[in-house]
């Protein structure tokens, strides 16, 4: 996180409702977590803050390198070489940096400028393949900076080996931009599972968010069951049950095919309200950012009680 405001990390843990565990430097890259999961610095500079990271999700530590370079070529390549110093303390674990490189890597990450930025391309192209990372793509809109017609690609991830042998798979969304020039970077990582028995029943607190939610189970429940005493209960848990399982598979769908739907319509939304600024346009792209939310919401809470119920399994 990139604040540029007046230091104030109880604030943003208190918005965000995560605990502050570092800061660099300078106080511009700030790191916070979950409860119960740990951040420990063990590089600080002023372009990059790099610690271990430890979860009861995961099954071992993990190394994160949080970016935000300087301005120059100059003052990057102290950067470029503090990159290579981390692979060799870091155990073979797995390692994952992202932030704002503020570069580009290829001149396919920038329009709207015909500066020759060849050089500063080819250090940043070094220092990945010096540290023997990846970059495990992206989706959402081509660049994440943007100010006067000036497009941009400056801020990216990238993982080593080891990082997607922990995953089954690794998601980079660029999300839209709000109050600032940069666009913000989801990184969402699936951990690997095996086959289990058949699926346990389980309430999730994404319902709660829907208005119909608070009517469909009073109606269910008052329906009557022609039985009694603990028939009477068996009966109702049997019948809501059922209807809840439908009712979330009509109403909810997948969650996470729905928001890549709401991420795909938001930069359209985008692209359309850049290309032609008009109220309308801008009262279209405001509707699919709030129901961007609204979806981000409903994931948030899918995977905090995922997250509850995996590390009370263990």
């Amino acid at each position: 996180m990139e604040p540029l405001t007046i230091p104030n990390p109880e604030r943003f843990s208190r918005a965000l409702g995560l605990s502050f565990k570092a800061s660099n430097s300078n106080g511009k890259i700030w790191v916070f977590v979950e409860e119960g999961a740990d951040f420990e610095v063990e590089d600080d500079s002023d372009q990059v803050l790099h610690g271990r990271f430890t979860s009861p999700r995961l099954r071992c530590p993990t190394m994160i390198s949080v970016v935000y370079a300087k301005c120059t070529r100059g003052e990057r390549s102290i950067l470029w070489d503090k990159m290579r110093e981390i692979p060799l303390a870091t155990d073979s674990l797995p390692w994952i940096i992202g932030g704002d490189f503020n570069t580009i890597l290829t001149t396919r990450d920038r329009v709207g400028s015909e500066t020759n930025r060849h050089a500063e391309m080819i250090d940043f192209a070094e220092a990945i393949e010096d540290c023997r990372l990846i970059d495990p793509g992206f989706d959402g809109s081509d660049y994440t900076w943007a100010k006067n017609g000036l497009l941009e690609r400056l801020d990216r991830v990238l993982v080593n080996e080891p990082w997607t042998r922990l995953f089954e798979a690794i998601r980079v969304t660029k999300l839209p931009r709000f109050a600032s020039d940069h666009g913000p970077v989801l990184v969402r990582c699936k951990m690997k599972t095996t086959p289990e028995g058949g699926k346990a029943f389980r309430f999730q607190n994404i319902w709660t968010r829907h208005e119909e939610f608070r009517n469909l189970v009073h109606e269910d429940w008052e329906a009557p069951t022609e039985a009694e005493g603990l028939i009477n209960l068996q009966i109702k848990l049997s019948r809501i049950k059922k209807t809840l399982k439908r009712w979330n598979k009509e109403i909810f769908g997948n969650i996470h095919a729905n928001l890549r739907a709401s991420e795909e319509s938001i930069a359209t939304a985008q692209a359309d309200f850049e290309a032609n600024p008009s109220p309308r346009s801008r009262t279209d792209f405001n509707r699919e950012v709030v129901q961007y939310i609204l979806l981000l919401k409903m994931e948030e809470d899918f995977w905090k009680q995922k997250a509850s119920l995996k590390w009370l399994e263990e």
